[in-house]
């Protein structure tokens, strides 16, 4: 079967969505598919040095990437894009186009009879252009066109919009299974004899470093690791800290490789917080943290928000309130003596990640619910 998989990603970027993207080509095109992307071609925008963007992302080559331009115009870069993606869908005359993020491209190609779905991860916005037009992609003849990444969502638009909840698909993020455990990063075996606590993401407001910051200044016995963000987010951070002898910022580490970064510690953390900026969508979010910190074997400890439990329960982290330093602290402490406690939890977190969120799973739900085989 034919899926073109149509996207706005950077490719290659440093983006957490590229990494989803790349991954979930890779793994339609693992269950026997014929599979195209297609992403933007924005060569300022990519980053340098990166001669093959498969390896970049740890990904088989098993599928076609296909660089759109378009030129840089205002108001017009966006709709030159979706034109040039339904050229592209015409040619290939695919079973399926998915993908997410250019709504336009969808509803041109499912005006021209193809058979699409479209994902969501956030609300259209009311008096909105695009508001208008999804309301016209809804009511097309062709059923079983949208997808939430939580229930949450899917309820925004069952309700904004009278579609049937039986006719929106809930996929939730996913992650590779991780195979190898024990690899830590090159210079990284100095750590060892301590407790090691760590983060890898973003590093812009509402992703919680103020917290991990916080931490590592009463746990002066541990060692807390950062992986990701821009320089200028690191340099804020440091600014921030106290210069704290046991807090390390590694800054960003291309996608096939944090794996080591997780292996390396003890305890992970997502101390995401809410109403910030860069979080908009903290009340309907999928993120993908949890699911490879669960992949990782690791014990977790993350922020107690509504989208979060969705996805997991107190069997698989230590869910504590994201402003209470105090619980975070305690959290912290419980796991940090307590060996055997995190060698359960996180054995518990990775069994459950394997039976219900890898990419092969969640591309198998898409294709259930759009009836394809």
């Amino acid at each position: 079967m034919k899926i073109v998989y149509i996207s706005r990603s950077i490719i290659p970027s440093k983006t957490a969505n590229s990494i989803n993207v790349m991954r979930m080509c890779e793994s339609f095109a693992s269950l026997g598919h014929e599979v195209t992307l297609l992403a933007p071609w924005t060569k300022k925008l990519e980053e340098d040095n990166v001669k093959n963007p498969f390896s970049y992302y740890g990904v088989k080559e098993n599928f076609k990437l296909k660089k759109l331009f378009s030129p840089n115009i205002k108001y017009l870069k966006k709709k030159i894009y979706s034109l040039r993606c339904l050229i592209e869908i015409e040619k290939i005359k695919p079973n399926i186009v998915y993908g997410r993020d250019d709504f336009f491209a969808f509803y041109l190609a499912q005006r021209k009879g193809h058979n699409v779905l479209f994902e969501v991860h956030e609300p259209f916005y009311k008096n909105d252009f695009q508001h208008k037009m999804f309301k016209k992609f809804i009511k097309n003849k062709y059923s079983n066109n949208l997808a939430t990444i939580s229930n949450k969502l899917k309820n925004i638009y069952s309700e904004e919009y009278n579609i049937p909840l039986n006719k929106i698909l809930v996929i939730q993020s996913a992650t590779i299974v991780s195979k190898d455990f024990n690899t830590i990063p090159l210079n990284c075996e100095k750590f060892r004899n301590k407790v090691n606590v760590g983060y890898i993401g973003s590093l812009f407001k509402g992703r919680g470093i103020e917290i991990i910051i916080h931490l590592a200044s009463k746990f002066k016995d541990i060692n807390f690791h950062v992986v990701g963000g821009k320089k200028k987010d690191i340099d804020f951070w440091l600014e921030n800290s106290g210069n704290l002898e046991n807090l390390y910022f590694h800054g960003f580490i291309s996608p096939e490789k944090t794996y080591e970064y997780r292996n390396l510690c003890d305890i992970l953390v997502a101390p995401y917080q809410t109403n910030e900026e860069g979080n908009r969508n903290s009340e309907y979010m999928s993120p993908i943290k949890i699911f490879e910190y669960m992949a990782s074997k690791k014990a977790i400890i993350c922020s107690d928000m509504s989208a979060i439990r969705e996805t997991i329960t107190d069997k698989e982290a230590i869910l504590v309130d994201n402003k209470n330093y105090s619980e975070w602290e305690d959290a912290l402490q419980s796991l940090a003596n307590d060996s055997e406690k995190r060698k359960r939890m996180a054995e518990h977190a990775y069994t459950y990640c394997l039976s219900n969120f890898t990419y092969e799973s969640r591309c198998n739900k898409i294709l259930d619910f759009m009836k394809i085989d």
